[in-house]
């Protein structure tokens, strides 16, 4: 059985330390593929921490700001934006894996300051991130839901 859910951000988007983000996208909660084993050798060792942002620069929005970055992902807005521009911000970069979810195996490390396209029209929630999709078909996590303090780890600067 697969259900799917269709969730939208505002072109307004969020406001955020400075930055505007505006997108939107798809949920599923169907089966994934299972992910290919790790080949000997071939997979980038990320910085020992369990977080998907390595080391500081990710925004942290607070209780309010996840809030509202939350419910604007629940609300359908025909006018989202799919494709959105920015950079890495954790210091010791981030994880680029090959599927939407901790239990894919991880390519590499994207360096701070990478510049990332993202396809919002593949956005999903899992595993406590919202994990998108880039044009070379590999995910990022770019928002840590949390505990209420979630954080993002792009600072996006063009979506259309």
């Amino acid at each position: 059985m697969h259900v799917g859910i269709k969730l939208g951000v505002g072109v307004a988007g969020v406001a955020l330390a400075g930055t505007v983000l505006g997108a939107g996208g798809a949920a599923g909660a169907g089966e994934q593929p299972p992910p290919r084993p790790a080949q000997q050798g071939a997979q980038a060792k990320p910085p020992h921490d369990n977080e998907e942002g390595h080391g500081p620069g990710a925004i942290k929005v607070g209780a309010k700001g996840a809030a509202k970055a939350m419910h604007r992902l629940m609300v359908r807005d025909e006018l989202r934006q799919r494709w959105c521009h920015g950079r890495v911000l954790p210091s010791g970069g981030l994880n680029l894996r090959e599927g939407p979810g901790l239990r894919y195996r991880v390519v590499r490390v994207l360096k701070h300051g990478s510049q990332v396209t993202t396809d919002w029209d593949t956005v999903q929630r899992r595993d406590g991130y919202l994990w998108v999709r880039l044009p070379d078909k590999f995910w990022i996590a770019d928002y840590k839901t949390g505990d209420g303090n979630g954080k993002w780890y792009i600072r996006y600067s063009d979506c259309h």
